[in-house]
């Protein structure tokens, strides 16, 4: 599967780069990185042992790029009709739904590699705890890997690419935004069923274990479960599609 994968996705990610689309979503990923980080955090008014100012913005700014780089990814192909040409090579549809998925989950990976540097200016201005500062780098390359197979997966129903974006912004915003926490501090502190499932779909709550340096076996499940959802449907609309 391997060799399926390689072309396809070296095709997709150097695309970011030869179309401008890439410069473009670097430039204003870090432009909102910094001005939420310093004006919206407050980043020289709080503690930022572990960057919290920088980090605690991640998932809005990612809300917003997300969508610009998996919109195209499938709503192109399906527009210009070389969805057809690929569906009638000799080549796996899952392999295909990866690579296309693999591309914009490494340019995300890009983007947030392009703050490192920040990072390391930081270490030479202040006590940083870097160990919790990995960590939250880490809850960052799962979020983002998240929203884009949710990306790719809207992409791949629609033959509009602004359609594409608008929808995934909104089941992003979704995710992110129904924050269970405040409910679940209402219920009985008594391990029930319900409080469970609660915190098992709380995004809220395994992103910010994950930032504060807690990671464990249940946030690992969370974001590769919901990778594995949406690659999944993802393959199922194109299978549909095929037939």
């Amino acid at each position: 599967m391997f060799k399926q994968i390689s072309p396809i996705f070296r095709r997709e990610f150097f695309a970011y780069f030869n179309t401008g689309l890439g410069s473009i979503m670097l430039a204003v990923y870090l432009l909102l990185s910094m001005f939420a980080a310093f004006y919206l955090g407050n980043f020289f008014e709080v503690g930022n042992f572990d960057l919290f100012s920088f980090f605690y913005f991640q998932p809005y700014i990612f809300l917003i790029v997300t969508p610009a780089l998996t919109m195209r990814l499938w709503a192109e192909e399906r527009k210009s009709g070389s969805i057809e040409f690929i569906l009638t090579q000799p080549v796996s549809l899952t392999a295909v739904v990866f690579a296309k998925f693999l591309a914009a989950w490494s340019f995300a990976f890009v983007m947030l590699l392009s703050t490192v540097p920040f990072w390391i200016y930081m270490n030479a201005e202040f006590a940083l705890d870097n160990m919790n500062i990995l960590c939250a780098y880490v809850a960052c390359i799962l979020m983002a890997g998240m929203f884009c197979a949710a990306g790719c997966m809207i992409s791949s129903f629609n033959s509009s690419p602004v359609t594409a974006y608008i929808l995934t912004l909104f089941i992003i915003w979704g995710v992110i935004g129904v924050n269970f926490s405040p409910l679940i501090r209402l219920l009985p502190a008594d391990g029930s069923v319900l409080s469970g499932i609660m915190q098992a779909l709380n995004f809220d709550k395994h992103f910010q274990d994950m930032v504060s340096g807690q990671v464990s076996m249940d946030n690992l499940i969370y974001y590769f479960s919901a990778v594995f959802l949406s690659l999944w449907l993802n393959v199922v609309s194109i299978e549909y599609k095929k037939g």
